[in-house]
C-alpha cells in the first residue's frame, strides 16, 4: 500500500512539472525567437519480487516479478527548431533562417540569441533593445571607412560619421551609335567661355581695348598674348610655321586680336584688287616691256593679245600661272593686271616701251596706285575665321563635316587679364553626332555637368568623343594634347559592331584631363569606360538611330548616414545623404554542435554548456549558418494545439495519481475500521 502512494506522489509531481513546462509555453506564445521545452518521464527503479527462472524439464521458467516506485522526470529539453519570420517594416529588425546565433557583449561575455530586436544607442552601438547588450562583428568590413574600431568587435552605426567627397574617376558611356543615320551636316563652332564686357557691363566690341575690358585689371603698356590649340585637320597652329604670340598694348582692341587671328594685311588693298596701266595714247607700233617682283619680260609688241601679254609675264618668272589676269591691250591704250587674292606679296609694276602712236610720237605711261599690297594670312589660316558675339570670342570653321578644330589663349605682361579657361563647343562638326551629358564630381564633392559629344569620324568604323563644355569653377583644361579634350579612334568592328578599343596607331588613352578651381594644384583625369574590348557591355554600333548616354559614375559628393539595412550575409548597408551606399560592419554569427545542449539564461539568451560545444562564429551564408532576413524578426516555434493537448495529459495524469491516493487512503481506513 506504501507503494502505491508514494508512487501516486512521484505521478503527482511529474505531471504538476508537466503542468509546468507546458504553462510555460503557452505563456511564450508570442515572445521572439522563443523555443518551446518538451518534458519526458522514465520509470523508476522497480523492487523485485521474484526473480525470473529458467525452465526445466518439467516445468517452464518465469518471468521476474517487480513492482515500479513510481514516476520521474527523463528530460527537460528545448525544441531549436526554426519558428516562422514575420516582417516587421524595421530594418534593424533581424531573422536568421536557418542555423546560428546573433552574438551579443555586457562587456564581460558574450550571449547567444536568435532575437533580433535591435537599435541604435545614444553612442552609437547596434543593440539589443530590451537589455543594451551590444551586437558584435566579425571581419574588417567597415574599418577603412572609419566606421568601426579595428580590434573592437561592438558595431557601431556611424549616423555621427561623414563620409567625404570623392571626386570622380571614371564614366561609363553605354548604348548605340549608327553605323548608318546622317543627321544635318554640322559645322563646328567653339564659344570662350566667359563674355567679354566692358567696364560698365556691356558687351564687348571690336573697337574696345583691351584695357577697357572688365576682365583686365592694371595698366596696360605691353603684353603678350599666347595662342595654341588645333585646326580643321588636327594640325597644331603654329607648325605652318605662323606665329603663336600676340604683342599688345594700350592701343590694342579686340579688333585688332580677330585680325591677327583671321587674314590681315599690312599694305594697301584695292578693292578690286587689280592694278592699272594707263598709256598716253593707243599705241600703233613698237613694243615695251613689264618688270614685276624684281623680273622683266622679253619685248612685247604692241599688237600683242591680253592672253599673249600674260604668257610673256609667266615666261619671265614674274607670276605663275593663274596669279594674275591680264585684260586690255597697248593698241587699246589701258592695260588692267588683276590678282588672285591668295596671291602675297606682289609689287607695283614698271613699264619701258618704245611705242608710238599714229603719228610715231612717244607713248608713256602711269601705273594707279591701286595696290594688293604685302597680304598675309592670319594665325587660323582658311581653315576657321574669328568673330565676336555677344562679346564671347567665337571660332567657327570654314567648312562643315567632322573637324578636330580647338583653341586656347593665355596673357602674360602688364596687368592681369582673365580670357577663357577653355572654349566651349557650341555645336560638334559631323555628320552623325550623338551628344551625353552626366553630373562628375571635384575632390570636395563640387558638381559639374560634363557634356560630350560622339562624332563618327571620315575613317570607317571610327568615332571620336569630344568633351564639349563642363560647368563650374574650371580653371583650365589642357590640350597639349588631343586626349587632354578628345578621345581619338574609337574604334567598332565591322561585322558584329562590337567595341574594338582605340585606334593603336594613335596611342590615345580614354582619359579626360580638367583641372578645377578647388584644386589647381591637382589636375583631375577622368576615364571613359567604352566597355570590354570585344564586347557588347558598353558602345556598340549597328544601324538605326544613336542612343548613346553616360549611365553612370564614381564621384560623390559628402555625406552621412540616413538610413541603414542588411543584406543577406548579415552585412549592413548604410545608405547615405548622397545617395552612396557603403558596407557599415557584417554581424557575427555562432554555431553550436548540439543547441540543445544551449543553457537559456532569460531575456531569450543562451550560454555554451559543456554539452552544447564551444561556439564557432561565421558568417551569415557560410560554413552551415543560415541567411539573414531584413526588417523581419523569428516568431515562437510554440504549437498552441500541442501544448492544449499536454495540459489535458497533464490534468488526466495528475487527476489519475490523485486517485490512486484516494483509493489508497480508502482501503487503509477500511483496514483500520476491522479492529472495531
Amino acid at each position: 500500500m506504501a507503494s502505491a502512494l508514494s508512487s501516486a506522489v512521484t505521478g503527482l509531481q511529474a505531471f504538476q512539472q508537466m503542468l509546468d513546462v507546458a504553462g510555460n509555453n503557452l505563456a511564450n506564445t508570442n515572445t521572439t525567437a522563443y523555443k518551446a521545452s518538451r518534458i519526458t518521464f522514465s520509470a523508476l527503479l522497480s523492487e523485485t519480487l521474484q526473480s525470473a527462472s529458467s525452465s526445466t524439464s518439467t516445468t517452464g521458467g518465469t518471468n521476474p516479478q517487480q513492482i515500479g516506485s513510481g514516476v520521474g522526470v527523463s528530460t527537460i529539453s528545448s525544441d531549436m527548431t526554426q519558428g516562422s519570420i514575420a516582417s516587421t517594416g524595421n530594418p534593424l529588425d533581424m531573422a536568421i533562417s536557418g542555423e546560428g546565433y546573433f552574438v551579443l557583449s555586457d562587456g564581460s561575455q558574450n550571449v547567444y540569441t536568435r532575437a533580433g530586436a535591435f537599435s541604435v544607442d545614444a553612442d552609437g552601438n547596434l543593440v539589443d533593445s530590451s537589455t543594451g547588450y551590444i551586437v558584435q562583428r566579425i571581419g574588417t568590413t567597415g574599418e577603412s571607412d572609419g566606421f568601426q574600431t579595428p580590434g573592437d568587435s561592438n558595431i557601431k552605426i556611424p549616423y555621427d560619421v561623414a563620409i567625404p567627397a570623392q571626386e570622380t574617376t571614371t564614366v561609363s558611356i553605354t548604348g548605340n551609335v549608327s553605323s548608318d543615320s546622317s543627321t544635318t551636316v554640322q559645322t563646328n563652332v567653339l564659344s570662350s567661355n566667359i563674355d567679354f564686357t566692358t567696364d560698365d557691363g556691356t558687351a564687348a566690341t571690336s573697337s574696345t581695348l583691351l584695357s577697357e575690358l572688365d576682365q583686365f585689371s592694371g595698366a596696360l603698356t605691353t603684353g603678350v598674348l599666347t595662342f595654341s590649340g588645333y585646326t580643321h585637320d588636327g594640325i597644331a597652329l603654329g607648325e605652318d610655321g605662323s606665329s603663336l604670340t600676340m604683342t599688345v598694348d594700350s592701343t590694342t582692341t579686340l579688333g585688332d586680336v580677330l585680325d591677327f587671328l583671321n587674314v590681315s594685311c599690312d599694305g594697301t588693298v584695292a578693292t578690286d584688287e587689280v592694278q592699272t596701266l594707263s598709256l598716253s595714247a593707243a599705241a600703233a607700233s613698237g613694243t615695251f616691256t613689264l618688270t614685276c617682283n624684281g623680273e622683266t619680260t622679253a619685248a612685247i609688241s604692241y599688237d600683242a593679245t591680253a592672253d599673249e601679254i600674260e604668257q610673256a609675264l609667266v615666261d619671265a618668272g614674274c607670276i605663275t600661272e593663274g596669279d594674275v589676269t591680264v585684260s586690255g591691250t597697248a593698241e587699246s591704250g589701258t592695260l588692267t593686271f588683276t590678282y588672285d587674292d591668295s596671291l602675297d606679296d606682289v609689287t607695283n609694276i614698271t613699264f619701258t616701251s618704245s611705242l608710238k602712236d599714229s603719228s610715231s610720237a612717244d607713248i608713256t605711261g602711269t601705273v594707279a596706285e591701286t595696290t594688293k599690297g604685302n597680304a598675309t594670312q592670319g594665325l587660323l589660316g582658311d581653315s576657321a575665321t574669328a568673330s565676336l558675339s555677344g562679346g564671347a570670342l567665337v571660332i567657327t570653321d570654314t567648312e562643315s563635316g567632322y573637324s578636330q578644330t580647338d583653341f586656347m589663349m593665355s596673357y602674360s605682361g602688364d596687368g592681369e587679364l582673365t580670357l577663357p579657361t577653355y572654349f566651349e563647343y557650341e555645336t560638334v562638326g559631323g555628320e552623325e553626332v550623338q551628344s551625353v551629358s552626366i553630373t562628375v564630381y571635384d575632390s570636395l564633392g563640387g558638381e559639374h555637368v560634363l557634356s560630350g559629344a560622339l562624332v563618327r569620324t571620315d575613317t570607317e568604323n571610327t568615332w571620336d568623343f569630344v568633351m564639349t563644355s563642363i560647368t563650374g569653377d574650371v580653371s583650365s583644361i589642357d590640350i597639349s594634347g588631343l586626349s587632354d579634350r578628345r578621345i581619338k579612334g574609337i574604334q567598332f568592328d565591322e561585322t558584329d559592331g562590337s567595341y574594338e578599343g582605340l585606334s593603336s596607331t594613335i596611342g590615345d588613352t580614354t582619359d579626360l584631363t580638367v583641372t578645377f578651381a578647388s584644386d589647381t594644384a591637382n589636375p583631375q583625369t577622368i576615364t571613359l569606360d567604352f566597355g570590354t574590348i570585344g564586347g557588347l557591355d558598353g558602345l556598340t554600333q549597328f544601324s538605326g538611330s544613336s542612343t548613346a548616354v553616360a549611365s553612370d559614375q564614381d564621384g560623390y559628393e559628402s555625406g552621412t548616414l540616413s538610413s541603414v539595412a542588411v543584406d543577406s550575409t548579415g552585412t549592413l548597408i548604410g545608405t547615405f545623404s548622397n545617395g552612396v551606399k557603403k558596407e557599415i560592419a557584417t554581424l557575427q554569427i555562432a554555431l553550436f554542435t548540439n543547441t540543445s545542449g544551449l543553457e537559456s539564461i532569460g531575456n531569450n539568451y543562451y550560454l555554451p554548456t559543456v554539452n552544447s560545444g564551444e561556439a564557432v562564429v561565421t558568417t551569415a551564408g557560410s560554413a552551415g549558418a543560415g541567411s539573414i532576413e531584413g526588417s523581419s524578426l523569428e516568431e515562437s516555434n510554440v504549437d498552441t494545439a500541442t501544448e492544449f493537448v499536454n495540459l489535458i495529459e497533464a490534468q488526466n495524469g495528475y487527476q489519475a495519481n490523485a486517485r490512486t491516493i484516494t483509493v489508497a487512503n480508502e482501503i487503509l481506513q477500511e483496514l483500520t475500521s476491522l479492529i472495531r
